[in-house]
C-alpha cells in the first residue's frame, strides 16, 4: 500500500510539472490570467478535483489562444466573476461546500 501511495505521489508530481510547463507556454496575457485564476481558485478549492478543473481551464485557454481570441474575450471584463462562475459549477470541490456539509452533519 505504501508503494502505491508513493507511485501516486510521483505521478501527481509529474502531472503538475507537465501542467506548469503548459501554463508557461501560453502567450503572456493568457499565462498571467491562468496563474491568477489558479491562485484565486486554490483559496476556495480542495484536492485533486480542483486540479482537473484547472487543467480544463488551461485547455480552454490554449484553444482560445490558438484561435486568436484575446484573454478578455474568454474571461470577460471580470476575471474573478469568471473564476467564481467555474467554482459555482463544481461546489463539491470547494472548502465552503465541505464546511457546509460538516455543519449539516453536526446536528442530527
Amino acid at each position: 500500500m505504501l508503494v502505491q501511495t508513493f507511485k501516486k505521489m510521483r505521478q501527481d508530481k509529474r502531472d503538475y510539472r507537465a501542467y506548469q510547463k503548459r501554463v508557461n507556454e501560453l502567450p503572456e496575457d493568457y499565462r498571467s490570467a491562468m496563474k491568477a485564476v489558479e491562485k484565486y481558485m486554490w483559496h476556495y478549492a480542495k484536492g485533486a478535483g480542483m486540479f482537473v478543473i484547472l487543467k480544463n481551464i488551461l485547455e480552454m485557454f490554449e484553444n482560445s489562444a490558438d484561435d486568436g481570441l484575446s484573454v478578455n474575450e474568454v474571461v470577460g471584463n471580470d476575471i474573478a466573476g469568471f473564476a467564481d462562475a467555474i467554482l459555482a459549477e463544481y461546489p463539491e470541490e470547494t472548502w465552503m461546500n465541505k464546511s457546509r456539509n460538516e455543519l449539516r452533519n453536526s446536528v442530527k
